[in-house]
């Protein structure tokens, strides 16, 4: 299993990675629609941002523990040969459905790859055959007379890796925390979203009002948005007696619920 996964109070709080890809597809459903370019893809890349982490949706049934860091394997240490099956199966999947949003995802991929700082003879392949895979998509789509503009493709990649933040943000932060407490990724804000045209040049930050509420400035939605998400959590005294699997089996899903809202002198100057 290669959950999302933070430590809370002797509990390891945990994530599916399917349930937080959701999230972000429901994140850029909402986004701003002066800032969404009139697209027949539209459709197209919302189900694909829903879907971008899909090939992780059987693996993360049940857990595997990782003895050198006393913790589940999460998505962030997970190994790096099996990660790229999983993305390649995912991948796969989508473009079944959706050669556009494969090409979008295969991106996404490629980029985090690329700050990982990660190498090895299987990721080098890996990348090989995605970078073909891209360019297969592109000579295909400009064949069916659906060419890809480049300011499309730069603003559809955005708005997969903000909105893939922000749900990272919320699985990965303990709602209410302070900013000193915050997960260091996110220390100045969301990088890449400075190139959204609402944002003036400015990255678009995030700050816990309270338990319930993160505000995001400046503010990207056109209205404040209910986040909804599931999470397990998973006693660490309860996977000493009983192992990671069953404790992960036999505790109950509960459901988070986070407002998204923006300042109020921001909302003011908006109505």
């Amino acid at each position: 299993m290669t959950l999302i996964c933070r430590e809370q109070d002797g509990f390891i709080v945990m994530v599916k990675q399917h349930d937080h890809g959701r999230l972000a597809g429901e994140l850029a459903a909402w986004f701003k629609e002066e800032q969404v370019p009139e697209s027949v893809r539209r459709d197209e890349v919302l189900w694909a941002i829903a879907n971008h982490d899909r090939g992780w949706i059987d693996l993360d049934e049940t857990p595997f523990w990782n003895d050198a860091e006393d913790a589940p394997y999460s998505f962030i240490d997970f190994p790096v040969v099996p990660k790229l099956t999983f993305y390649r199966r995912g991948l796969n999947e989508i473009e079944a459905v959706t050669a556009y949003g494969a090409l979008l995802c295969s991106l996404h991929f490629e980029r985090l790859i690329e700050v990982s700082g990660e190498e090895n003879p299987e990721l080098a392949e890996y990348q090989k055959d995605e970078a073909e895979r891209r360019a297969r998509i592109h000579r295909e789509l400009e064949q069916r007379n659906v060419p890809i503009g480049e300011d499309e493709l730069f603003y559809d990649a955005r708005l997969l890796q903000f909105c893939d933040d922000l749900s990272l943000y919320m699985v990965l932060n303990r709602p209410g925390s302070p900013k000193s407490e915050e997960h260091p990724w996110w220390t100045d804000g969301f990088s890449g979203s400075e190139d959204f045209r609402f944002t003036s040049g400015r990255t678009i930050t995030a700050e816990w009002k309270d338990e319930s509420a993160l505000m995001l400035e400046p503010f990207p939605f056109t209205r404040e948005v209910e986040a909804v998400f599931k999470l397990r959590r998973v006693s660490r005294q309860e996977i000493k007696d009983r192992g990671i699997a069953r404790a992960y089996r036999e505790t109950p899903e509960e459901e988070c619920r986070i407002r998204l809202t923006g300042r109020l002198e921001e909302k003011s100057a908006d109505a």
